[in-house]
C-alpha cells in the first residue's frame, strides 16, 4: 500500500465535513474509532469486504464504504420500506435517501444493497461470504441479534470485528438478551471494547487483545477503565472525549493531534521531574546503576 493517505482521504473527508450531514444515531469518536481499526485491517493486509445490518440512511455504512480498498466490496443490508419486516421498530431507513448519500459522499466504492430482514440471509447464501468488519444494527430484539451475532461469527474473516449496536441501551434491552443468549449458546466471539453506544467484538482472543491495544494506541484520551468484567471476559471502556465534540467534525487527524497532547504532556512532566530537588539528588545514584549495568 504505498500511499495509504491518498487511498483514504475519502474516509477522512466523510468524517471531517460529511458525517454531521447524514441523518442517524452514532457518536463522532465511534465512527472515528471504527474507521482507525478499518484502516489498521488495511494497514496489517487484512483484505475482505465490509458489511452492515441496518444500515437506516447510512451514517456509519459511509465510514465502511470510504475505507475500502478497489478489491473489496461494502455490503449494506436493511428492509427499508418492507415495514412488515421491521418487528421492533427499531429504525425507518429510506432507501432513496441511503443511495442519495453513498453518491454523495461514497461514490468511488463498490456497494450492493440487499433489501431483506437478516432473519432471512442464512437461506440465501449469505453464509458464503467473508467480512473483515461487520456492523450489527438491524432488530434489536433478542432473537435478532443472537441471529445476527451468529452470521458474524459465520462470516467473519480471522481477525475481523464486529460491532454490536445499542448494547447498554435503556430503550433496547433485547440487544444484551440477544447477547447473552448468543454467547450461552457457545458463541465464539470475544468482546474487547466498549466504545459510545457499541460494543467491539473480535473473532478470538488474540485478535481482541491486538484490538485492545490498537485502540488504546489510537485513542489515549478516550480510554476511561481498563479490564472491565464483561459477561466472562474482559474489555476495556471508552468515553468521549471533551476534544470529540458532537457539534463539530472528528477527523482521522484529529488522534494525531490527541497523541501529540499526550506527547507534549509527557515531555512537560519529563522536564518538571529533572527540574525537581529529588532528580538531583538522585543523580550520583543513576550513574553507579548505568556503571553497574554495563
Amino acid at each position: 500500500m504505498s500511499d495509504p493517505v491518498g487511498l483514504f482521504a475519502g474516509l477522512a473527508g466523510y468524517l471531517e465535513q460529511g458525517i454531521s450531514k447524514v441523518e442517524g444515531w452514532l457518536s463522532p469518536v465511534t465512527a472515528s474509532m471504527i474507521a482507525h481499526l478499518l484502516v489498521g485491517q488495511s494497514l496489517h493486509g487484512l483484505r475482505g469486504d465490509v458489511c452492515e445490518i441496518g444500515v437506516h440512511h447510512g451514517k456509519l455504512f459511509l465510514v465502511l464504504a470510504c475505507a475500502t480498498l478497489p478489491e473489496e466490496r461494502a455490503v449494506a443490508i436493511d428492509v427499508f420500506g418492507d415495514h412488515d419486516k421491521n418487528l421492533d421498530c427499531s429504525g425507518a431507513g429510506d432507501r432513496g435517501i441511503f443511495e442519495a448519500h453513498l453518491a454523495a459522499y461514497a461514490p468511488g466504492a463498490e456497494v450492493e444493497i440487499i433489501q431483506r430482514s437478516s432473519l432471512e440471509l442464512a437461506k440465501s447464501g449469505f453464509l458464503d461470504r467473508r467480512f473483515r468488519l461487520i456492523s450489527i444494527d438491524g432488530g434489536h430484539t433478542e432473537a435478532v441479534v443472537a441471529n445476527d451475532l451468529r452470521l458474524a461469527e459465520r462470516t467473519l474473516l480471522a481477525g475481523g470485528i464486529a460491532a454490536l449496536d445499542d448494547i447498554l441501551s435503556y430503550d433496547w434491552t433485547g440487544v444484551l438478551s440477544g447477547l447473552v443468549s448468543y454467547l450461552a449458546g457457545g458463541g465464539t466471539l470475544v468482546p474487547f471494547a466498549l466504545v459510545p453506544n457499541k460494543l467491539l467484538l473480535s473473532t478470538d482472543t488474540a485478535v481482541a487483545e491486538r484490538g485492545r491495544a490498537a485502540m488504546l494506541h489510537g485513542f489515549p484520551l478516550a480510554a476511561s477503565k481498563r479490564n472491565l468484567e464483561f459477561l466472562g471476559g474482559r474489555v476495556d471502556s471508552y468515553w468521549e472525549h471533551p476534544y470529540y465534540s458532537r457539534e463539530s467534525s472528528a477527523g482521522l487527524r484529529l488522534q494525531i493531534e490527541d497523541l501529540h497532547r499526550q506527547l507534549a504532556s509527557a515531555q512537560s512532566e519529563a522536564e518538571r521531574l529533572r527540574a525537581s530537588a529529588s532528580w538531583r539528588l538522585t543523580a550520583p545514584l543513576r550513574r553507579v546503576a548505568a556503571l553497574t549495568r554495563r
